[in-house]
């Protein structure tokens, strides 16, 4: 009786037909994740946190960034062009260098880390890729989930209990991040 049994369920393994490889490894994840977002020309990144903090962030090829944020009703906006920042609290512009931890946390959107490909995930009859990634930050490390599409691997977004990035607009002409005309002017003696 086994032996039959054993014999039917071959059978039927054989008539189904090959099996689709399953592409979501961790070596090909990491890779064609990383391919896709640094073929971006340009994206957009919307952060809200659980504090009432959120950010949107304008990025186009390759080293402009446009963020506008927002936290308890106060405003600022931030143009990264490569190491020079420009910032407003809703006046003019002030130019200084960025700091290198600024600059090197807005090239990570780009360069989001594979930690561990889990299951696909389905939401509004979709289905997504998802992956897991430590984000390093001033204040502690983010360990977010991410959801990719599966065609694109262009990252979707990345969560956690206290914060959400959702990726978009990805290479849209109307992300274009300028250079601010409307600088403050220093005061007499003061360093530039």
């Amino acid at each position: 009786m086994d032996r039959r049994l054993a014999s039917l369920a071959l059978l039927a393994l054989l008539a189904a037909g090959p099996v689709a490889a399953r592409a979501d490894d961790l070596a090909t994840v990491r890779s064609k994740v990383s391919s896709a977002m640094h073929a971006a020309k340009s994206f957009v990144v919307t952060t809200t946190a659980s504090t009432g903090f959120s950010v949107t962030m304008t990025f186009a090829a390759p080293d402009r960034y446009h963020s506008t944020l927002a936290y308890n009703g106060q405003g600022r906006d931030v143009v990264l062009v490569g190491p020079v920042a420009y910032i407003s609290d809703g006046a003019a512009y002030r130019k200084t260098d960025a700091p290198p931890e600024v600059v090197a946390a807005q090239a990570q959107l780009r360069d989001v880390p594979v930690d561990q490909v889990l299951p696909d995930r389905t939401a509004s009859g979709r289905t997504w890729g998802q992956f897991t990634t430590t984000s390093a930050g001033p204040q502690k490390d983010q360990h977010l989930t991410c959801t990719y599409d599966k065609k694109t691997f262009r990252i979707n977004d990345c969560s956690n209990e206290g914060l959400t990035l959702t990726f978009s607009r990805y290479d849209d002409p109307a992300n274009i991040v300028t250079i601010p005309t409307n600088l403050a002017t220093p005061a007499p003696g003061a360093a530039h």
